[in-house]
């Protein structure tokens, strides 16, 4: 550890399968005023499983298609989703952030049935979230929890 003029200098040997997703955590608790550099120093022997895994599951595409807006508004009361109406997807495709450990199917193909029924809740409609826009980094972050 070294110490200058309000700045720490943090040296330690991390395997890459570490630095995955510690970045995030780093810029949120510094309130992005981290800096943070990587060298790589040599192959080593794969060490015991001491690095957590996320908490939250997936949520996955039921089948494939065209993302509808009814398939959605339905999904996102499960989690976070990362796509938007129109968007192919296919079957096992990660669409969203489960709010729950382990894995839902969900079906954000599913459309509305046209039928010739009046309801009293037509008028009623939910909207959908913005769906979460991942950079390539983040995904990778993800799939490696």
């Amino acid at each position: 550890l070294e110490e200058g003029e309000g700045l720490s200098i943090v040296k330690y040997m991390v395997p890459t399968r570490g630095m995955l997703g510690l970045r995030s955590s780093l810029l949120t608790a510094t309130r992005g005023t981290a800096i943070i550099d990587s060298v790589f120093d040599s192959y080593r022997p794969k060490i015991a499983d001491i690095i957590q895994g996320r908490d939250k599951g997936s949520l996955l595409a039921f089948a494939d298609g065209a993302a509808t807006t009814f398939g959605i508004e339905g999904a996102q009361d499960r989690g976070r989703l990362m796509i938007k109406p129109q968007d192919d997807v296919y079957k096992g495709m990660i669409v969203g952030i489960h709010q729950r450990p382990g894995d839902l199917e969900v079906n954000v193909c599913k459309t509305k049935a046209l039928t010739n029924m009046r309801s009293a809740n037509k008028g009623i409609s939910t909207g959908i979230v913005s769906p979460i826009d991942m950079s390539l980094d983040a995904c990778v972050e993800y799939l490696a929890a």
